[in-house]
């Protein structure tokens, strides 16, 4: 857990709520190391996909990922890359981003469209999702859009036994 808060509030500042990154890692690995069945070469107790980041890793001084503290350090600066690429300022958004890459704010812009809104919530950007039904290696068949929409989901839930104060000027919902 100090792990997790120190390297957040390296990339992010003290008053980031990291509580919802030790929810993110449990979500993602129940807090394991472990090399992911997805697939796509995700490892670590982040499941961090390190071909896709290996450059932006690189250039923040990030060259492995095989520790746990390069690992948690990764994960912070990848949320904040995913912070800065979501079309809302609100962190499941950022979530999904990271879970899903950016087609959530397609998701977004539709609902904007379609309801000439500024700040999409997640339920109503989730009627907007057209994604396609995943099959994993072991023949599980899930749709993307639940994948995705669960994942910031579970992330508040498992969250909340951490949480020591206001999440402040972050707004998660």
């Amino acid at each position: 857990m100090q792990d997790v808060r120190r390297e957040h509030y390296r990339v992010f500042g003290v008053g980031f709520p990291y509580w919802y990154a030790i929810g993110q890692l449990k979500q993602e690995s129940r807090c394991r190391d472990v090399i992911s069945r997805d697939g796509v070469g995700s490892q670590g107790v982040a499941q961090i996909t390190y071909r896709v980041w290996q450059k932006y890793l690189d250039d923040n001084d990030v060259v492995e990922i095989k520790s746990i503290e390069n690992q948690l350090r990764a994960q912070a600066l990848i949320m904040k890359q995913c912070k800065k690429q979501a079309y809302s300022s609100h962190l499941w958004t950022a979530y999904q981003v990271y879970n899903g890459g950016p087609l959530v704010n397609k998701e977004i812009s539709r609902a904007r469209a379609a309801l000439h809104v500024r700040e999409v919530p997640h339920d109503t950007a989730r009627k907007y999702c057209k994604r396609r039904t995943i099959t994993f290696l072991d023949g599980t068949k899930l749709n993307a859009c639940d994948i995705n929409y669960e994942y910031p989901e579970q992330i508040y839930k498992y969250a909340q036994q951490y949480k020591l104060f206001s999440d402040g000027s972050y707004i998660f919902w």
